[in-house]
């Protein structure tokens, strides 16, 4: 029999680690990307084509396989799971739609005003957010005149978060993610079709969604086959410079993307699961979802309110909003609703 919990009693992934500073950082580089996109429409923080904020992305995907992998090993309880990952994905999601429909749709559109409060357009566009449809537009002129004229951009990626839930929970119950040799198949299958799918056919005419569900799934992937491999959650740091000198020559090729998500996930790996701790660090609140989801409605709403604004204006205005909006997602709306979970599960 093959044991599901690999890991030595030890390891900095079963104690204390810095991962939720690291998850500040990652949320910090995609707002970052976007005080320049909504203000400039261009991303400038790029290493070859690869901007900060698609990197990040790519980052949380194989935060995330790791750390799921490891509550299914260690729970190896499908309700306790489930219960888990909804209260962790839907209380906030659902607060910030509350707010658009109650905020958002009627004073940051034009023409605004109650009407869009009643609107059917309003509620059918919370309502598909929240049963993870599209969120890529919303109606009723929201944000109307701005450079981005969309409500939250950054939600296009909480479907496929809840997709790799689902997905991780089925290959785990079945088998196929118990082992270390299963997962990196699945691993390699999925990666192979991301990356030689563009140079075999043309991409562009399939659906919007299917290749992002691939680049996801493989960041996903690489997590879950982490946590089966401890000694790869350490890699040394001289592989990680190796890495780095192959992806800046090769970065601009069709391996670039692999090249940077692997060396990004192990300057990830040595920081957040160092055995040295930092003691200010292990107590930072975990304002990453919050952050994520708060801060471009928030960028949208100040260049909605002042237009012209530079990225460097708009970021010292918006800044200290969404940061406070995180924290009470966190404290009032997060942080409780994770408390719930053995009581749901029970």
């Amino acid at each position: 029999m093959v044991s599901t919990l690999p890991s030595a009693p030890n390891d900095p992934l079963f104690g204390h680690n810095h991962f939720t500073p690291i998850r500040w950082v990652l949320a910090g580089l995609v707002a970052l990307g976007h005080f320049w996109l909504t203000t400039t429409g261009y991303e400038p923080f790029r290493i070859h084509q690869w901007t900060g904020g698609y990197m990040a992305v790519n980052g949380f995907f194989v935060l995330s396989g790791l750390l799921i992998m490891k509550s299914l090993a260690t729970r190896n309880d499908l309700k306790s799971y489930a219960a888990s990952r909804l209260l962790r994905i839907y209380p906030a999601l659902i607060a910030i739609m509350v707010a658009f429909v109650l905020v958002f749709s009627t004073l940051f559109s034009k023409p605004g005003g109650l009407v869009n409060l009643t609107s059917p357009d309003t509620w059918s566009y919370a309502l598909r957010v929240l049963l993870m449809g599209d969120p890529q537009w919303a109606p009723g002129g929201i944000f109307a005149g701005n450079l981005e004229e969309d409500f939250n951009g950054p939600l296009w990626t909480i479907r496929y978060e809840m997709a790799a839930y689902v997905l991780a929970a089925l290959a785990f119950f079945v088998g196929l993610a118990k082992r270390l040799w299963t997962t990196v198949l699945m691993l390699m299958g999925v990666a192979g079709i991301y990356f030689l799918a563009p140079l075999l056919s043309d991409v562009s005419n399939l659906p919007a969604s299917i290749m992002p569900l691939f680049r996801l799934s493989t960041c996903f992937l690489l997590g879950m086959t982490l946590w089966h491999w401890p000694a790869g959650r350490r890699p040394p740091w001289w592989s990680i410079a190796v890495i780095a000198v192959l992806f800046a020559i090769f970065g601009a090729g069709f391996l670039g993307e692999l090249l940077a998500t692997l060396l990004l996930t192990g300057i990830m790996l040595r920081l957040g699961l160092s055995r040295r701790q930092f003691k200010p660090l292990l107590k930072l609140p975990d304002y990453s979802y919050g952050i994520y989801i708060w801060h471009y409605p928030i960028i949208q709403a100040v260049l909605f309110l002042i237009p012209g604004l530079g990225p460097f204006e708009v970021m010292a205005i918006s800044t200290p909003l969404f940061i406070l909006f995180a924290g009470l997602s966190w404290h009032v709306i997060e942080k409780p609703a994770l408390r719930l979970k053995s009581r749901v599960s029970r």
